[in-house]
């Protein structure tokens, strides 16, 4: 299967002389195991949710793990090891691995950011370097149904976007029929995997209730207080388990863009979901989403999703951004690079980006994304 970030990550494994510790981050079933294994072949895998890896390689001796990697694979000094999160110290078994065994070069996947981010950062600092894989990108998907992309299948693109908004893009569903069925136990039963192993959180119930209002509120503002109130819990949890969430790779927030004005709007984010069939499911809503009331903001969502997929896999390293004033004029999209700022309305169908902000930034690059006119923005190299 076609990824963007397969022939970068194989530059990176095969040519790099410098010996990092290779970390590729990306929610349950996005396809890391499968990009892993068709990309490096002859490597030795060791999947740490499976056999009894996790206490030979919390005692972190290294002659006992070279045992392990010995035993497991073949001469191949690739190993890569998957589900490192459920490590008791994920960063620190690295750095072993990395400094007490050169003559390896590690791999390691998780599903969940938070215990890797927190602690492997101080411990790998300098040994590591990270990618992250997301759900299917537009371009992927188009690949793999169309083969070769052509300017002539624009009406077959669009029915494709229009069933990404519905059932999302996880590449599971390409070969599902019963999409509704996969993205629901997806929800139930694997979602909340890396929630129980971690111990995260004591009321699941409650973290499933802030995840229903978030999927209700896709593009609007946060309100820490207002969800704390709803949910019945304090601010803290809130804050606490909007962390969790985006560790695991359901969610994400854009901050405001602030600059200029006064009246700028400066601390309150926007959240939007990494996928929209899990959005749906959680939801429990999957009709066709040209005739629901949610379509704009499942469209906003759906595209700004995909320019954070082509802003990470291309390295265009773009800050993204919302704006808004407190009179009320916004800007769905703020991508800010080298002072120089690109501003985007996202509507099914027509808009103009706020004469507010252009009159603010008249220097910032102003476009307007809809449903006839993105897949020319988001298949092209940059935006």
């Amino acid at each position: 299967m076609y990824r963007q970030i397969a022939e970068s990550l194989k530059l990176k494994v095969e040519q790099e002389s410098k010996n990092d510790v290779v970390i590729l981050y990306g929610a349950r079933q996005v396809g890391k195991t499968t990009l892993l294994r068709n990309l490096f072949t002859n490597a030795t895998y060791i999947n740490l949710e499976t056999g009894n890896f996790l206490d030979v390689f919390n005692e972190r001796n290294p002659n006992k793990i070279k045992e392990v990697f010995k035993r497991e694979g073949s001469l191949e000094k690739l190993i890569v090891l998957d589900e490192f999160q459920r490590l008791s110290d994920p960063g620190l078994v690295a750095k072993v691995i990395h400094d007490e065994l050169p003559e390896y070069k590690l791999i390691i996947t998780g599903s969940s950011s938070l215990e890797l981010a927190y602690k492997a950062s101080e411990s790998l600092a300098g040994r590591k370097s990270i990618y992250t894989l997301f759900p299917l990108s537009l371009k992927e998907k188009l690949i793999q149904t169309f083969g070769e992309l052509n300017q002539a299948n624009q009406d077959d693109y669009k029915s494709e976007i229009l069933q990404s908004m519905r059932y999302g893009m996880y590449p599971d569903l390409l070969n599902t029929a019963d999409k509704e069925f996969y993205l629901r136990e997806y929800v139930d039963s694997v979602m909340l995997k890396d929630v129980f192993y971690l111990n995260l959180v004591r009321n699941s119930k409650n973290l499933r209730s802030l995840l229903t209002l978030l999927a209700y509120q896709i593009g609007n503002l946060v309100n820490i207080t207002d969800l704390a109130d709803r949910v019945g819990v304090s601010r803290q949890t809130i804050m606490d388990y909007l962390e969790i969430l985006k560790g695991i790779f359901i969610i994400y927030t854009l901050p405001p863009f602030r600059k200029k004005r006064r009246d700028e709007i400066g601390k309150t984010e926007k959240v939007f979901f990494y996928d929209l069939g899990i959005r749906n499911a959680v939801v429990n809503d999957f009709s066709p989403v040209e005739y629901r009331r949610d379509y704009g903001a499942i469209f906003e969502n759906f595209t700004i999703n995909e320019i954070l997929k082509q802003n990470a896999y291309q390295r265009l390293r773009y800050d993204m951004y919302h704006w808004r004033t407190k009179g009320g004029s916004e800007v769905d999209l703020i991508l800010s690079k080298d002072n120089n700022e690109k501003a985007f309305e996202i509507k099914t169908r027509k808009g103009i980006v706020a004469s507010a902000f252009r009159n603010t930034y008249p220097e910032a690059n102003t476009s307007v994304i809809t449903l006839e006119n993105i897949s020319n923005v988001l298949l092209a190299e940059e935006f």
